[in-house]
């Protein structure tokens, strides 16, 4: 589906991807990412309320890689003239590394398609908005390699308190819980003990 040489209207389709980072019971957040996508694009492009998106999702995988199931999907169908417009709740939904958000710009420009990405009110058909895309990505990226920074280095506290911090208990430990303060302020902490009975079969 391209553009139409004698009307010249765009008759590619326009999709939405959603994607969440872990599966849970909570709320729907890929229900509320399709919604309000869908939502912004009917507004920015123009389209009709009963209008069909081309939907595309990810479940409990991470925007750090790109190699994500229907995220390459998509792509391909971009590749392939099936859509002119890609709309997004944030740009974190869609890629975390500065590089893969870069060269996904360079994808679409390639393909004449479109990237909008409705929490900061982005339409790449701007050129204005290409600009503020590589600044959120690299804010989005200093940010979450900040984050990784503080939660390394607070497990690494903890271990030097003798904290357990999860995972398969080792042979010849067991894991005991403490529990500390009480209502809101209550917290619980987890150390290994030893077993002597299975430190003599080690």
């Amino acid at each position: 589906m391209k553009k139409s040489r004698q009307t010249n209207v765009d008759t590619r389709g326009v999709a939405i991807y959603a994607r969440k980072s872990r599966i849970t019971n909570k709320g729907d957040s890929i229900g509320v990412q399709f919604k309000q996508c869908a939502d912004y694009a009917r507004r920015e492009l123009n389209l009709e309320d009963d209008y069909q998106f081309m939907e595309y999702e990810d479940k409990g995988l991470s925007g750090y890689f790109s190699d994500r199931p229907d995220y390459q999907r998509m792509l391909r169908d971009v590749q392939d003239g099936k859509i002119r417009a890609i709309v997004c709740y944030k740009l974190d939904r869609i890629g975390r590394k500065t590089t893969d958000l870069l060269h996904l710009m360079d994808f679409l420009e390639m393909y004449h398609a479109d990237l909008l990405i409705c929490s900061n009110g982005i339409n790449t058909a701007s050129g204005f908005s290409k600009i503020f895309i590589q600044l959120f990505a690299v804010i989005a990226e200093f940010e979450r390699d900040t984050l990784t920074e503080r939660i390394t280095d607070n497990m690494m506290e903890l271990a030097k308190d003798g904290r357990w911090l999860g995972g398969n208990t080792p042979m010849g430990f067991a894991v005991q819980r403490v529990s500390t303060g009480s209502g809101k302020g209550k917290s619980a902490y987890s150390y290994l003990i030893s077993v002597p009975e299975e430190k003599q079969m080690v």
